[in-house]
């Protein structure tokens, strides 16, 4: 053998070593005993549904048992339903579970019951259906401050069904302790089928999970939150890392439920105080919130907040939003202190010869439903799908606040409703004569019409700014 070889060798001998030794770190024994005790899989059966076209799909994923009780937390993203462009469009995408199976690693299954989906972290949550003397071996996570630029992480991932046993351990790293455009701890090593899996340190305490840190300039939108910006959109990599324990335990503790709506709202339209706005006005901050409109009954309403006010300091911290890609942080920040909560706002106000300073304190209110929130109505006579009307509604069609009416958000093809002419995003204002508000006035009228079966009904919607009668013909 050459000195050449020898070198080659000798070289590949000693990465394989430094490779192994991070995972001599790990007692992975212990570790796959207990994880086995409270991971589980999570089998979905998905109802996707965009205007006249519905779709069932399956979603397999890693879920944790974190009660007593059988509430279990997986990845959520599959059943997002709150899509920007579907919504302007007047077709809101619609993914719904129409069943939940939990399989134990030991082959136990049972069936659980849909709770909600946490709209930042995308964790989803469900609820074993048991019986009341059944209990669960769970996990708790627990806090950890500070995590050290190559420190080493584990994790357990789900394998396909027929391969036994059904979790595969995963090691990865500490890559980065981002700060921006929020605190963040980063991993290398880990891939996106590991998300929601629950990452170990080498002392085996489940510290967080798998989760991503997304371009917060293609955050979703949410009209009800306040209006996000469109503006350099670009393509991009989602980064990998640690979800901790303090965000997951509140979670945990109050999950997101499907309807219940426990975000701070404060009411605003906004764009970022930038380098050259702030240059143009004459102001040295590092930068800002610009009101360019206030929702009308709103919380910041009521404060005195008024168009053209900019907001430099929340809770007497700087308010550092000098690109409008960074403004989803400021209205996560506003969404997550909750409903009822006060916050201290420093607000710069201009007038003709320079900028006044204020003090506003402003109690947030509940932020309004999302379209996906909405309460809904499937009439199966008409087969189609309307839901009551919400806060993005009025704002993305300018419609007045005293406008009425349901949103219609499927049309089955084929239907007495497509065949007759309405379209997904119309919004109902009557139905046979009969004024309609809400999904449980048109829910009324449409049973009124299966009691008397009249040859047509007459529909009043809003289309595109227009309105017009639509005589539908039925066939009973």
């Amino acid at each position: 053998m050459s000195l050449r070889s020898k070198a080659i060798v000798t070289t590949g001998c000693i990465l394989m070593l430094a490779s192994l030794a991070p995972a001599q770190s790990f007692d992975f024994n212990k570790l796959y005993n207990s994880a086995s005790e409270y991971t589980v899989a999570v089998n979905l059966i998905i109802e996707v549904s965009f205007g006249t076209q519905t779709t069932e799909g399956k979603s397999r994923g890693i879920g944790t048992i974190v009660s007593r009780d059988g509430l279990v937390m997986f990845d959520g993203t599959a059943i997002d339903s709150d899509d920007p462009f579907s919504l302007m469009a007047g077709m809101q995408v619609s993914a719904e579970p129409k069943s939940i199976e939990i399989s134990m690693m030991d082959g136990t299954k049972y069936t659980a019951e849909f709770i909600g989906v946490d709209r930042f972290t995308k964790i989803g949550f469900c609820r074993i259906n048991r019986d009341i003397e059944t209990t669960f071996k769970y996990l708790r996570f627990k806090q950890r401050k500070n995590f050290s630029v190559g420190e080493w992480l584990a994790m357990y991932t789900l394998l396909p069904e027929y391969v036994n046993p059904q979790l595969a351990a995963d090691i990865g790293l500490v890559s980065a302790n981002i700060a921006e455009p929020e605190s963040y701890v980063l991993t290398v090593g880990f891939n996106e089928l590991g998300i929601t899996s629950v990452l170990y340190d080498t002392a085996g305490t489940a510290v967080g999970v798998l989760g991503k840190l997304d371009n917060p300039a293609l955050t979703g939108f949410d009209a009800s939150r306040m209006m996000e910006s469109f503006s350099q959109i670009e393509d991009y990599m989602p980064l990998l890392g640690l979800i901790d324990a303090e965000r997951l335990n509140k979670l945990i503790q109050d999950p997101p439920t499907l309807g219940k709506v426990e975000r701070g709202w404060l009411g605003v339209y906004l764009q970022a105080l930038t380098p050259d706005i702030a240059e143009f006005w004459g102001l040295e901050s590092p930068g800002g919130i610009i009101i360019n409109d206030v929702a009308k009954d709103s919380p910041a309403d009521s404060a005195g907040v008024t168009t053209g006010d900019i907001i430099v300091e929340v809770d007497g911290v700087p308010v550092e939003v000098n690109k409008e890609e960074n403004i989803p942080i400021f209205q996560k920040q506003i969404s997550e202190s909750g409903p009822d909560a006060t916050l201290d706002f420093t607000i710069l106000r201009r007038h003709e010869t320079g900028f006044d300073t204020l003090g506003l304190a402003i109690t947030l209110g509940r932020a309004p439903l999302s379209p996906g929130e909405a309460s809904e109505y499937e009439d199966t006579n008409f087969e189609m799908k309307i839901r009551d009307m919400v806060f993005a509604d009025y704002s993305i069609f300018n419609l007045d606040r005293d406008f009425k009416g349901v949103v219609v958000k499927e049309v089955e093809r084929g239907g007495w409703s497509a065949v007759g002419g309405i379209f997904p995003g119309d919004i109902i204002q009557s139905i046979g004569g009969q004024q309609i508000t809400t999904v449980d006035e048109a829910e009324q009228a449409l049973e009124k019409v299966a009691e008397e079966k009249p040859e047509e009904v007459v529909f009043f919607v809003w289309r595109d700014t227009k309105t017009l009668f639509i005589n539908i013909k039925t066939d009973w």
